[in-house]
């Protein structure tokens, strides 16, 4: 039923953008189709109710389904979960220096492997400064190596803290770093620093996962409509089918543990990244699409030129209800036996989620804007111009390339935002 609700308002939200005026003759036909079916079931009986013979139960089948493909492929499905356990999940969780031992890896992080490690990760750096000019990320490199030779759970809480607070501090300055703050010590005031270190753990991989393969199929679908079609009423039916129902098939093949409630995380919060990604670059205006066509753009040109930059709103915002949805399946997970924030919750500490989910939320904003930023935000006017096709940074005012369209009479070339918006309210 939910599932219908949902086709029958996205048809209205479809045709309300339409220039066509729908016909009333349709109201008519469902009004009189009402009566009607009112009138026959009075004079028939047998139309009142569905009869019980013609009801099929699709739980048996299901059921069958499910025990055959944990029979026929259960050593590739415990080779998929012992691989995520041992190779992604570990590592991030406990860090390679407790993850990689004899039993899971055939040897044992001795000295010499450590210093190997450390000069590998200084060798990336080296070549992100050195050879690719990118002193800024060199850092990143190395604090996200020493992370996962440590873990998040082997990081002491002023650790953690002081690289959260940076991360707000380069994202959203002094005011997001405030909110952070006020996140963070709500956590460690009410004694939930290490269930909110764990959930950060499970919520992180899940929603980086979602994210990714979820962005991956929005663009896809934007591109084909086929795609865009057949991933429509998946999407719909997993974003209408109730949390608990999410946990049923994954705890019949792979049993209760962390893998299973990353699947459960996974699954229920790829829906935000496919939607938001989807419309983001469904809805881009047509004069900036012309425009960047108009001068000659391949079509992998205007996908990862144009298309993604302009659509980087939307996608952040994806990103973001992705980290709020992850975040919420948590307390559903805590059923299949974490250790988490949500497992507080299932047992009582309702408020548990606060600071996780307000430091995440506001994490996630703060980039978006960041990075509208740096993009180069494009100029909109009523007056309809073809803006495009590369981003060009210069401070607090970005440069946009932008060529004319025909329409326009505008001489294409180099102004800044400020400068196109002003030409435009001039009348020039």
């Amino acid at each position: 039923m939910a599932m219908i609700l949902d086709r029958i308002t996205w048809g209205f939200a479809v045709r309300s953008n339409e220039t066509s005026v729908p016909s009333r003759n349709g109201w008519k036909i469902c009004a009189a189709s009402f009566v009607a079916a009112l009138i026959l079931a009075y004079l028939i009986p047998v139309l009142r109710e569905w009869p019980e013979g013609w009801v099929i139960n699709p739980a048996p089948a299901t059921n069958a389904s499910l025990e055959w493909l944990f029979v026929e492929f259960r050593t590739t499905l415990e080779a998929i979960k012992t691989t995520a356990l041992f190779y992604i999940m570990l590592p991030i969780k406990i860090g390679l220096s407790q993850a990689v031992s004899p039993f899971t890896r055939g040897f044992a992080m001795t000295p010499a492997i450590t210093i190997g490690y450390a000069v590998m990760a200084l060798a990336i750096a080296g070549y992100l400064v050195v050879m690719r000019g990118k002193q800024q990320k060199a850092p990143g490199v190395i604090l996200f190596c020493l992370v996962l030779y440590v873990g998040l759970t082997g990081l002491t809480w002023l650790a953690l803290c002081a690289i959260i607070v940076a991360l707000a501090w380069q994202a959203g300055g002094r005011g997001l770093v405030l909110w952070i703050s006020s996140g963070l010590a709500f956590l460690l005031l009410t004694g939930i620093w290490e269930p909110s270190v764990v959930s950060l753990y499970l919520c992180g991989i899940g929603v980086l996962v979602a994210f990714s393969l979820g962005s991956a199929i929005g663009v896809w679908a934007s591109e084909n409509n086929t795609v865009s079609r057949i991933v429509r009423p998946v999407i719909d039916t997993l974003q209408t089918m109730p949390l608990f129902v999410i946990l049923i098939p994954f705890v019949m093949v792979f049993k209760i543990g962390e893998f299973t409630a990353l699947l459960a995380i996974v699954v229920y919060a790829i829906v935000s990244a496919i939607r938001y990604t989807e419309h983001g670059l469904r809805n881009l205006s047509k004069d900036v699409i012309e425009a960047a066509t108009a001068i000659g753009t391949t079509r992998r040109q205007l996908l990862w030129q144009v298309k993604l930059p302009l659509a980087v709103p939307s996608i952040m915002l994806g990103l973001n209800q992705t980290i709020m949805f992850g975040i919420s399946m948590l307390v559903i997970t805590a059923l299949v036996g974490t250790d988490d924030l949500g497992q507080q919750i299932y047992i009582g500490l309702g408020d548990g989620d606060f600071g996780v989910g307000m430091t995440a939320d506001r994490i996630t904003q703060g980039f978006s804007r960041q990075v509208q930023a740096r993009l180069g935000t494009w100029c909109w006017s009523d007056g309809g111009w073809g803006s495009v096709v590369r981003r060009m940074r210069s401070g607090r005012d970005p440069l946009v390339q932008y060529h004319a369209l025909p329409s326009t009479g505008i001489l294409g070339g180099e102004r800044s935002c400020g400068q196109i918006e002003r030409l435009y309210s001039d009348g020039s």
